[in-house]
């Protein structure tokens, strides 16, 4: 679909959506207490859902119709002011998380100040969930004050924010069925279009990590007859194995890369998951590891060899984090 018929629609979803929730919160207040209660769920998380897709669908609200007004301002587009829109785009995830702490009991320990590289800096990031999208952009965007790019599946653009500002503000959104090439290409005009002291965020894992994902990766790599890869997947007891296209384009050119891992957003993947595990017992915890390309190998097989093992050690990361929070072996 173009891009004007695709907002309109999905424009048009948010607008009527919003008064909608709002209309049926008496109804759902009833039905998800006495679903929850059945359940043994007596902090009611479906009604928190409920209350927290209301207040996303606001924030949507605002945030789409200025963007509106910035394209007006901007003499109808030919001139936005891009400052501001990082300055949207800061607020928006900032009052998100806010949101998230008073209805979700969602809070996160965050990477110490001052961790992360200066200039411009690739971010490898683990995947397990929707919310783990926004992380790296609250720590840049809002903690760092440093721009923030993406590369984004192509079916987030149906969510009116993320289109509009993340077009502008030159992420990228991948067709993980398109032409390799042409997608690569892409990213690379992204990170050399990037400021200089932006961070680049790419997942490498390319879709959340979850037991149905993996067991699908896996059977999907054993019926290619790639041994050496499967065999590779099965070491992974939470992550997925990363493809490389992608972070390889990146890291040719970047002089740091980050990767960044966070624990406690397993079995989130979905909605079930989410009301399974809301509102949150323990803040997730996010860490970061700082590399220079220079201590890269310079090959592309020697790189993607490099990338495996810090896929290997941040997958043992993970089960050191539930094991030391007296989880053990959680699977998402």
């Amino acid at each position: 679909m173009a891009t004007v018929g695709r907002r309109v629609v999905s424009i048009s979803l948010v607008v009527l959506l919003l008064p909608l929730c709002i209309v049926l919160v008496p109804v759902v207040f009833v039905l998800g207490t006495v679903i929850d209660l059945a359940e043994g769920r007596r902090a009611l998380p479906t009604f928190r859902l409920w209350l927290y897709a209301i207040v996303f669908l606001a924030h949507e609200w605002i945030v789409a119709p200025y963007a509106g007004w910035l394209w007006l301002r901007g003499d109808f587009g030919r001139s936005l002011d891009m400052p501001r829109h990082r300055e949207v785009q800061s607020l928006w995830v900032g009052s998100l998380f806010r949101w998230a702490g008073r209805l979700l009991d969602v809070s996160v320990t965050w990477p110490e100040l001052g961790t992360e590289p200066g200039g411009k800096i690739v971010v490898l990031s683990r995947h397990a969930s929707m919310i783990d999208a926004v992380i790296p952009a609250y720590h840049f965007a809002f903690r760092l004050d440093r721009p923030i790019h993406y590369v984004l599946k192509r079916e987030l653009r149906w969510v009116p924010s993320l289109d509009i500002y993340g077009h502008r503000l030159g992420n990228h959104f991948i067709d993980r069925n398109g032409n390799t090439e042409s997608e690569v290409a892409a990213i690379i005009e992204l990170i050399e279009s990037a400021e200089p002291n932006a961070g680049i965020v790419i997942f490498p894992e390319g879709t959340y990590a979850t037991p149905a994902s993996r067991d699908r990766v896996l059977a999907s790599l054993e019926r290619r007859g790639d041994t050496e890869l499967a065999n590779f997947a099965r070491q992974l007891r939470y992550l997925l194995p990363p493809k490389p296209a992608g972070a390889l384009a990146l890291l040719q050119r970047t002089k740091d890369v980050v990767i960044f891992g966070h624990v406690g957003l397993e079995g989130v993947a979905e909605l079930q998951g989410l009301r399974r595990n809301l509102p949150a017992e323990r803040p997730i915890l996010t860490e970061m590891w700082s590399f220079h390309i220079a201590d890269l190998p310079d090959l592309d097989e020697a790189r993607i060899a490099w990338l495996r093992t810090q896929w290997l050690a941040l997958d043992q990361w993970v089960g050191d984090q539930h094991t030391a929070r007296g989880n053990g072996h959680v699977q998402p």
